[in-house]
């Protein structure tokens, strides 16, 4: 007889669940109110902490799923700034905003992959 373990309850529940359909919108939300401090900010400091701490939180919310929250934020912000939004008339702005932009994709996988360890460890 194989030994119970608790991964086997992950591995019997649907990829699609309630949890996951909230913190998509949760992270669709957050994305949004990103995607704006990007475009209001001087400096890389505030989209650089709320991308920081918002992938934190998914792989806290997600520690086995969080990797698709992590594409699907990614995706968002690429998609919201390459076609909804106003490229500014100022070139320094324009690539602060893509600096801003490319750092915040990068923290969202790089957050969301720490934030998921540490969940995992703290769960045991």
């Amino acid at each position: 007889m194989m030994p119970h373990s608790s991964d086997s309850s992950y591995a019997r529940e649907p990829f699609f669940n309630t949890r996951l359909i909230i913190n998509t919108l949760l992270v669709l939300a957050n994305s949004a109110l990103l995607l704006f401090v990007i475009k209001w900010a001087d400096v890389v400091h505030w989209p650089y902490f709320l991308a920081a701490v918002s992938a934190a939180i998914i792989g806290f919310l997600e520690p086995r799923k969080g990797w698709f929250l992590a594409v699907l934020q990614a995706a968002f912000l690429w998609i919201g700034y390459t076609f909804f939004t106003a490229t500014p008339d100022n070139g320094g702005k324009h690539e602060l905003e893509l600096f801003c932009l490319y750092g915040s994709i990068f923290l969202t996988f790089l957050g969301s992959f720490v934030g998921g360890i540490l969940k995992r460890a703290v769960g045991k």
